[in-house]
Parts: structure tokens; C-alpha cells; sequence
């Protein structure tokens, strides 16, 4: 008998066995991710599957679904907006893999990777939830070329995973219920979801290391990984030194292995949730991911200590009114560096403590920024002390060294989202904030400032004043065409001019805003990165397929990097379905 239809029939034997044989499974994880670019830490999550009978639960980051093992189907559930997909087992990956195409510049370094994997046994052992575990390292390199469309970038860079595997020893399963539950659960999603298949197709290069982790056939219990990154230099350029510390580490564990007794309900659809495509479904539930990853939420008892009392608020990224020249390298060292700088009631500094960056550079970045000022931050209409965060650059203009900038960044920057929790701003407070900052100084200044006051001023639901600041940015614009700034204020200026007309019931108006931000020249952000996708978002929901097509053309002619994803989303739309935007929303 040929060794996949056999998994497959085991797995069915597994998950279907007789009720004496079966028993209700709770299997707990926790997972720990940090990264070593400031203030993008995960932090802590988890998922949970639950097991009874003929079904498994599987929920992690906000989404919910349920497995039906007789049925081979499955329903994803989006617990916060109440809505639900049921679909064929088999169908998931593929849907995935079409919901979630690379985008531009992401597109080419997939296509790009070469990846080579290799496991080892290290003939360790530990003891995980009372199972017995054996270890297995893999190490994976990966080499990939960086898009053309870089100027002086197309070189290659290299990454290397490194995990250790701590799975289940042989015997283990029989001997633990729920492991032989999860036994059955995880082939089922292996030979009927297929979810490496999916993940091939998504990401071509990481096919290899898929296969090497499902060569593994027993129950992972831990998994340890960590990322190393290595970047090419740019010529006339010092190479940037091969970082020593991981540029990510993730763990995650099993912490709880139960078989106590589970309700039925935890198996059904809520019955207040409403039946929806699956492309509604899944984009809802990634843009949750995507602003818990931009938002996230540390614990506030850990924010409010890190909070002196005479401290009242935290508005981020103030503008200096005064600055000192920005410093060359120090001794030969270039760099960046991160400060938490304390604004005193007249706008002075007070202090200033480097969050992150190459020690060598820290004092002096202090010194520099302690002879700054800033306009003062006002609450309930008086000045108060307040933190707020800038950067000092140490950089050689003719020689920069690029690389330099990504150094000695780790988990430091997570304070900023801790000062974020304990001293909350409403959408109000935050368009007040930004007003006062941009008065006073030049008019450079305040053209910086505008594109902020936009977005913050739809934010806080102040239409009249959005409109009025997309104005004044165009406007602005208009006197600027050749600064590096100018198809950025072109395309936000005629976005947030849709969105309020869309506010307004005046379809006709954000129709024709949007094909205007469309005919922006472009800039380095949206050549790179991509259009903001939030007017073309709510047209669609409006029924607008016709005109969001017409704004994806024009938006070929300035971001080129982004030509898969724009056929990707241009197909899901003459399908009749949202795409997923991800980060081109707000």
C-alpha cells in the first residue's frame, strides 16, 4: 500500500476510533517572538486546540476553526466582526494562496530564494509536560537576490534559520491521550488541508525547510528559532558588518496537555455570528493581525512603573523647533540612535535616555538632543512635562553607511508601546497634539507636518478639518514639485479629499479623487512600498469595482515593484471579492 494513502487512512483510524478509545484533548501553547528592529516585538500569544469526538478547534491570534472529520470540512470564524466560512478541507491552502499573493518587492525575493536545509539529532533530552522529549536541530540558509528596482542593490542577501525541535520520544504517544489525539488531529490537517503545499505555492524558497520539518513524523512539543540576516554593502560603501545576534528569535511550547471534559458549544458556530465569503473572513481577520503587530499591547502594570509622576503625557515623534547640525560619525562609527527625550512645561529638554543604539553613540546622541527645544505639549490647556522620542543620526553624507543603521536594535523599543498604553491618547487628543506641534517655525515645518494632520483629523472623525489640510498639502505640493516629498502630498491629499466625500454620501467625488491620487508621479515611499488602498477599499465596499481597477493601472505606471500584487488584487476584484490590503491601509 503506497505510504500516503496509508497516512491518510490512519489518520482517519486515529480521529475516529471508537468513543472508549478516544477522550476530549486540550493541547495549550505559548508563543514568545521579539525581533531585533525596535519596537517591532510580537511579545507573548498563544493558541489552544481543543478535541472531541469527530471534531478539533483550533484558535490562535483572534481566529477560530473548527475541523469536521467526517465531513472533511472546515469553518473559519472571525470571533470579533461575528462572521463564518465553511469550506472543503482541501480548499484552504490553495484559498490562502490566492488571498495572500507577495507583494512587489517581496514577489521577487521569493522567486529569488535558493534554500538548503539540514537536520541532525543532538541526542538531547527533556521533559515537557511530563512527556519525554528528544531533540533535533535544523538549520536552514537561504540566499536571494535583491530586486533590480533598488538603485545599486541588486546583489544578494543572505538569511539562516536555526531551530531546535524538541518532539515527542517513540512511546510517547500511546502512553499520553491527548498526544494520541493530536497525532491523529495533525495528520489529518497534513494529508487532507496540506498545508506545505500551500506554503510552496505562497513561498517557493521555504518549500525545503516545510519538508524537512515534516520529515518528523512525532509530536513537536517545542520549537526554538532564531534568524540571522546579512545584507550586501552598496558600492562606495563600507560593508556592513554580519550581524552576531539574531535578527528574530521565536519560541514556543506546549504548556498544558489535558483531557478533561469539554463542552459541546466549544465545537459550534456561535449563533450570533453570520455567514460570510471566505475572502471576507480571512481579509477581516488579517487586517486584526496586521494593526495587533503595528498596535501592540504590553501589560499596563509594566507601563504605568516606567511612568515618573510628573511625567502627564506621551506624544511621539515632536518635531524640535531648535536642533543642533547633525552629527558626522564618531571616531569612525556611523550609526543611529533612539532616545526617550523628557519635554519640560516651557519645552526644554529635561532628559533624554537612548532606547536603542551602538553604544559609542549614546552619550553624545544625549548631548546633542539636551540642547534642543520643542513647543511645549498641552493638556486641559496648559503646559505639562511629557515624553516623546526622536533620533539622532551619526552619519558621513558622502560615504552613509547603510547597514549601520539596521545595528544593535533589540528589545529596548518595546518601552515606546508600554508609554503608548499607560498614557492613552483619543483620536482627539492625538489631531490636538499634531495641531500644536505644527504651529510655529517654517513653513517646511508645517508642510511636513500636513500629512499627519490629515490622516489624524479623518481619525478623529473631523472631516472639515481633513478636508481643509488635504487642501492646504495640495496646495503646498503645488510649490514643491521637485522636492522628494511632492507625489506623496499629491496622492494623501486627493485620498483623504475621497474618503471625506465618501463621509459626505458623495460617491461621485471619491471616485474621481481616487483616480486623481492615482496620478501621482510617485516618490520613494510609494515606489517602493506601495498607494495607501483605504479609499480604494471603501469604494469597493460601495460597489466601485470599475474605478478601483482603473486606480490599480495608474498606479502601474509609478509602482512597478508591486506589478504581481496589483494583478493579484485586480483579479480578486473582478471575482467579486475585497482583497486583502494588509499594510497599504491606514
Amino acid at each position: 500500500m503506497p505510504m500516503r494513502p496509508f497516512l491518510k487512512a490512519l489518520s482517519i483510524a486515529l480521529l475516529l476510533a471508537p468513543p472508549c478509545l478516544r477522550a476530549d484533548a486540550t493541547i495549550r501553547y505559548k508563543t514568545d517572538m521579539t525581533s531585533a528592529m525596535p519596537g517591532a516585538s510580537l511579545g507573548d500569544s498563544g493558541s489552544v486546540i481543543y478535541m472531541k469526538g469527530s471534531k478539533g478547534v483550533t484558535v490562535a491570534a483572534g481566529e477560530t476553526i473548527i475541523a469536521d472529520f467526517t465531513k472533511n470540512e472546515i469553518t473559519i470564524i472571525d470571533a470579533e466582526r461575528r462572521k463564518y466560512a465553511t469550506l472543503p478541507a482541501a480548499e484552504y491552502g490553495p484559498k490562502m494562496a490566492e488571498a495572500m499573493p507577495a507583494a512587489g518587492m517581496a514577489a521577487q525575493l521569493l522567486g529569488s530564494m535558493k534554500t538548503t536545509c539540514e537536520s541532525r539529532q543532538t541526542g538531547g533530552t527533556d521533559t515537557i509536560q511530563g512527556v519525554r522529549a528528544v531533540e533535533r536541530v535544523q538549520t536552514c540558509s537561504m540566499e536571494m537576490k535583491l530586486p533590480e528596482g533598488i538603485p545599486d542593490m541588486a546583489a544578494a542577501m543572505s538569511m539562516k534559520f536555526v531551530s531546535h525541535i524538541w518532539s515527542a520520544a517513540p512511546g510517547e504517544r500511546p502512553r499520553v491521550p491527548a498526544l494520541w489525539q493530536l497525532s491523529g488531529y495533525e495528520l489529518w490537517q497534513k494529508y487532507f488541508m496540506n498545508p506545505a503545499d500551500s506554503v510552496a505555492k505562497m513561498m517557493p524558497g521555504m518549500a525545503p525547510m516545510m519538508e524537512d520539518l515534516q520529515k518528523d513524523q512525532s509530536v513537536v512539543l517545542r520549537l526554538s528559532m532564531e534568524m540571522f540576516m546579512k545584507m550586501p554593502s552598496m558600492p562606495g560603501m563600507p560593508a556592513p558588518a554580519t550581524r552576531a545576534a539574531p535578527m528574530m528569535k521565536m519560541t514556543q511550547e506546549v504548556v498544558e496537555l489535558s483531557t478533561a471534559p469539554l463542552d459541546d458549544s466549544l465545537f459550534q458556530i456561535p449563533a450570533d455570528c453570520a455567514s460570510a465569503t471566505f475572502g471576507d473572513v480571512t481579509n477581516g481577520l488579517m487586517q486584526a493581525r496586521i494593526q495587533a503587530i503595528k498596535n501592540p499591547k504590553p501589560a499596563a502594570t509594566e507601563a504605568a512603573a516606567a511612568v515618573p509622576a510628573e511625567v502627564k503625557a506621551y506624544v511621539p515623534s515632536l518635531m524640535p523647533l531648535t536642533q543642533t547640525d547633525p552629527p558626522g560619525p564618531l571616531n569612525g562609527v556611523q550609526g543611529q540612535v533612539e532616545l526617550l527625550v523628557t519635554v519640560n512645561p516651557k519645552g526644554g529638554v529635561a532628559d533624554a535616555e537612548p532606547l536603542a543604539g551602538r553604544e559609542p553613540l549614546r552619550k553624545p546622541a544625549v548631548e546633542a538632543v539636551r540642547k534642543w527645544t520643542f513647543r511645549p505639549v498641552i493638556r486641559n490647556g496648559a503646559p505639562v512635562t511629557a515624553y516623546t522620542t526622536t533620533t539622532v543620526f551619526f552619519m558621513d553624507p558622502k560615504t552613509p553607511d547603510i547597514g549601520a543603521l539596521q545595528a544593535d536594535f533589540g528589545a529596548e523599543g518595546n518601552r515606546t508601546a508600554q508609554l503608548e498604553q499607560a498614557m492613552p491618547r483619543s483620536p482627539q487628543q492625538v489631531l490636538a497634539d499634531l495641531e500644536q506641534d505644527a504651529g510655529g517655525g517654517d513653513s517646511e515645518r508645517r508642510y511636513n507636518k500636513l500629512t499627519d494632520l490629515t490622516k489624524a483629523a479623518m481619525a478623529a472623525d473631523a472631516t472639515e478639518k481633513a478636508a481643509a489640510y488635504a487642501n492646504e498639502l495640495l496646495a503646498a505640493a503645488e510649490k514643491d514639485k521637485k522636492g522628494w516629498n511632492y507625489g506623496n502630498a499629491l496622492h494623501e491629499g486627493h485620498a483623504t479629499l475621497g474618503l471625506v466625500a465618501l463621509r459626505n454620501n458623495d460617491v461621485s467625488t471619491a471616485r474621481r479623487q481616487l483616480l486623481e491620487a492615482g496620478k501621482t508621479p510617485g516618490s520613494p515611499q510609494l515606489n517602493s512600498f506601495g498607494p495607501d488602498m483605504t479609499l480604494a477599499n471603501e469604494l469597493l465596499k460601495k460597489g466601485e469595482r470599475d474605478t478601483v481597477l482603473e486606480y490599480f493601472t495608474l498606479c502601474r505606471s509609478f509602482w512597478k515593484m508591486g506589478t504581481s500584487q496589483l494583478d493579484a488584487w485586480s483579479a480578486t476584484v473582478r471575482e467579486g471579492e475585497t482583497p486583502i490590503f494588509g499594510a497599504n491601509l491606514r
